[in-house]
Order: structure tokens, then C-alpha cells, then sequence
């Protein structure tokens, strides 16, 4: 078999332990640069420096992010960067979005060191790994509403995203406007933006529909 030339690997997941069973399994089967993640941001940061990586490795619940907009946003950006998405919710609905969402691979938590190790083989043979049958997951049809509204998670600027977490625990802009150290007409600006790009009509519809995003992954 022809061995597969690897220069660079990102891992992107906010757990160190995790990471670092990731690293080694990685460095023991190939000789590359392996960059680490610990949330969204670091990744976008990481993403610019390295988009040449060969491989991303992808937490479903990665902080800086709802739901799969952390999948969409690299996919949108880098789309010739194969992605293995990773969760310890492997249920199927899971996995399913995560492969009509465009991963190429999807690791579960729980999985064995020979499963990871053979999931990272395959997809950087330019095939696919993932835990079910691929008949149960090409049949469903994707939910074209889900996907817009993680597209527009995704599209949030950092400072916007820091905005939306602080409208979910029911803070009003004088008060986001303070703790961010900005004008409270640059609030009013960004919820606007939000709005806009969630497809919302008011705030509470926003961060309602966010909320719905983390519903549909945890059920």
C-alpha cells in the first residue's frame, strides 16, 4: 500500500486530554506538524496561518460556536480542507447532519484507538469513515432550514457571536454595551447584524433560534 504523505494536521477541541490522545495517535502513524485549538477562534487564527493542513479535526461543541456552525464556517472558507468531525453525542441524527453538513468523517468520542486511528487513514486516503451504515445517512434528505440558520451562526463576526452569548442570558445592550467597553449604539449595530443574518425579526426570535440549533444536537 502506498504511504500517505502528511505534513500538517489541526486538532481543534477544547478538552487538552482529548487532544493530546489525538496527538499521539496521530504523531505514532505519521510524521507531521500536528497545531492544536482549544475554541473557534483559535481555529479561525490557526486556519489562516495553515490552510495548506492536510487534515482538520473538528469538535462538534467547540467554544465560539452553536450547534454545527464551526463545521460550516471551515467548510465555507476552506472547502478543500477534509473535515473529521468529532462528539461524544454519536446518536444518528448527529451523524447524519455532520455528513450533510460536509464532514467526510465522524470519530465518536468513546471510540477505540484503532477506530480513530483507522477513521484519520481513510479520510486522508480521500475516502469516508463513519460509524453506520452510509445507506442510512445518504437517504435522509438535509434540513435546508438548519443548515441556513448554522450558515448564519457562522457568518457572526467574533464580536457579534460575544454579542449573542450575552443576549441569551437576557442582557440588555446598556448592560453588553459596558461590559464589552463599547458605545451602546455599537450593540444596537451588531444585534441588527444578527438579526440580519439569522433571518430573525427581533432579538428574542434570534437567540430563540440559536437555542433551537443546540436542541437538535443534544436530542
Amino acid at each position: 500500500m502506498m504511504e500517505i504523505s502528511v505534513d500538517k494536521i489541526i486538532i481543534a477541541d477544547d478538552h487538552p486530554m482529548f487532544r493530546n490522545a489525538l496527538k499521539q495517535s496521530i504523531t505514532s502513524n505519521y510524521d507531521c506538524e500536528v497545531i492544536e485549538c482549544a475554541s473557534l477562534e483559535s481555529l479561525r487564527s490557526e486556519l489562516k496561518a495553515h490552510n495548506e493542513a492536510d487534515l482538520l479535526i473538528l469538535d462538534l461543541n467547540m467554544p465560539g460556536a452553536d450547534g454545527f456552525s464551526s463545521l460550516v464556517y471551515v467548510q465555507e472558507k476552506y472547502p478543500h480542507l477534509p473535515i473529521i468531525m468529532i462528539s461524544a453525542n454519536d446518536k444518528l441524527d448527529v451523524i447524519r447532519t455532520a455528513k450533510s453538513f460536509g464532514a467526510l468523517g465522524f470519530i465518536s468520542k468513546s471510540a477505540n484507538i484503532e477506530t480513530i486511528r483507522e477513521a484519520i487513514k481513510l479520510v486522508l486516503q480521500g475516502d469516508t469513515f463513519f460509524p453506520i451504515k452510509l445507506e442510512s445517512i445518504n437517504d435522509h434528505n438535509q434540513d435546508t432550514e438548519l443548515l441556513q440558520l448554522t450558515k448564519g451562526v457562522a457568518d457572526l463576526t467574533p464580536q457579534q457571536y460575544k454579542v449573542l452569548q450575552m443576549l441569551k442570558r437576557g442582557l440588555l445592550n446598556k448592560q453588553i454595551a459596558y461590559d464589552l467597553e463599547v458605545s451602546e449604539a455599537t450593540i444596537k449595530a451588531h444585534v441588527t447584524a444578527i438579526m440580519r443574518k439569522l433571518g430573525a425579526n427581533n432579538r428574542t426570535q434570534a437567540v430563540m433560534k440559536v437555542v433551537n440549533i443546540e436542541l437538535k444536537d443534544q436530542f
